[in-house]
């Protein structure tokens, strides 16, 4: 079994985005993306702009290979939408490769309206009926009853949680639960998982949350984070640098593994969302920048590159320590290599580097070798 997230705020876009690789199955999960629209009075940042788009490519791009598609609900930041903001994932650019696999979606039960649109449009886009996936079971494949979005009784959202199983392996994806649920804790664990990858508690939100949520959350990752041997927390919890502190204190309380949805990805978190009022003080903005964004006669390039300098300099990343000093940074400076590669290895840290892993263990390895290890001839 292969996980790769997608998309989640340690990855500097909202959402809980992943897939999972199977021997002859491809499972995408909750296909979708958003940065919050106001936070702290400001739009999302164009660089937060930037990291958006490039998750949305990446997202159209997994998609494509897909077998199967779980829709756990249809809040904005977890489907392709029909009326997408800017910095949104459409479903325009899916709908060819959503109508070529299965989907699995939840029902149109406890959801609002605007919910309920959203999930007719996407069977209108797909030419397909979508039936409820909630209580299903299929070789692999099963589906919870619905569970609550966040406390129980607080509103009418309920989420679907999914549990697939390949090669001896379980895996469980429990879209913003927020872990403020017992008896969906409890359900995690009787599936016996292994691998978890769950929203965390909104502690962005503590103004509004009693203590007596936060001890719920607190004592249900415990209980959680025993019972699984590795442990994602991340989406609303990472919101803030808070929830950045919350989830290292929790890691000391087990002997099993909890972490983010980035360092599951062996690379460095990116809290975007938590850093975007200090982004506009570090990088400021030209006030007509949003509305040319959307009329298509402004691009994120500039932010994009000041950004990652910016986050870096700031220290709110540690790049790869051989990074100032490997042709990967020159080659890229020089604009013969695509800035891809420094910014989702070198200025990440990200430890499946292949660089990275034989200059670690003193191994030779050409200049003109790509941290994935494809040799680019055309690098001297």
């Amino acid at each position: 079994m292969n996980i790769k997230i997608l998309a989640a705020e340690s990855l500097g876009v909202r959402g809980l985005c992943c897939s999972v690789e199977l021997e002859n199955r491809r499972i995408v999960i909750d296909p979708g993306i958003a940065l919050g629209w106001q936070r702290h009075g400001f739009l999302p940042h164009p660089f937060q702009v930037a990291v958006g788009a490039r998750a949305r490519r990446a997202i159209i791009q997994e998609l494509k290979g897909a077998t199967d598609v779980v829709i756990s609900h249809f809040h904005g930041d977890h489907c392709p939408l029909y009326n997408p903001n800017p910095y949104q994932l459409g479903i325009e650019p899916v709908k060819d490769s959503l109508s070529t696999c299965r989907i699995w979606a939840k029902s149109a039960d406890d959801c609002r309206f605007v919910h309920q649109r959203r999930r007719e449009a996407l069977a209108l886009a797909t030419g397909k009926e979508l039936p409820g996936a909630e209580g299903k079971t299929e070789e692999f494949l099963e589906f919870s009853f619905p569970v609550p979005h966040g406390k129980k009784g607080k509103n009418e959202n309920t989420v679907m949680m999914s549990r697939i199983e390949g090669r001896g392996e379980v895996f469980v994806h429990a879209s913003d639960i927020q872990l403020l649920d017992e008896q969906t804790i409890q359900q995690i664990l009787d599936w016996s998982p292994d691998i978890v990858l769950a929203s965390g508690p909104p502690l962005y939100r503590f103004s509004r949350t009693s203590e007596t949520q936060r001890d719920r959350a607190w004592n249900n990752a415990i209980q959680l984070a025993k019972g699984v041997d590795t442990l994602i927390i991340d989406h609303h919890l990472l919101r803030s640098e808070q929830g950045a502190q919350w989830l290292s204190e929790l890691s000391r309380f087990t002997e099993n593994r909890v972490l983010s949805a980035a360092a599951f990805m062996r690379r460095e978190p990116v809290l975007l969302e938590a850093w975007r009022k200090e982004l506009y003080e570090w990088l400021p903005v030209n006030r007509d920048w949003h509305r040319e964004y959307e009329q298509g006669k402004s691009s994120c390039d500039h932010y994009r590159i000041k950004g990652w300098e910016t986050i870096v300099d700031r220290a709110k990343i540690s790049a790869c320590r051989w990074y100032h000093c490997c042709p990967i940074k020159r080659f890229t400076e020089q604009g013969r290599l695509d800035r891809y590669w420094i910014e989702n290895y070198c200025l990440v840290g990200n430890k499946d580097c292949i660089r990275f892993q034989m200059e670690e263990k003193g191994e030779y390895h050409p200049d003109n070798m790509l941290p994935n290890g494809e040799i680019r001839t055309s690098l001297k």
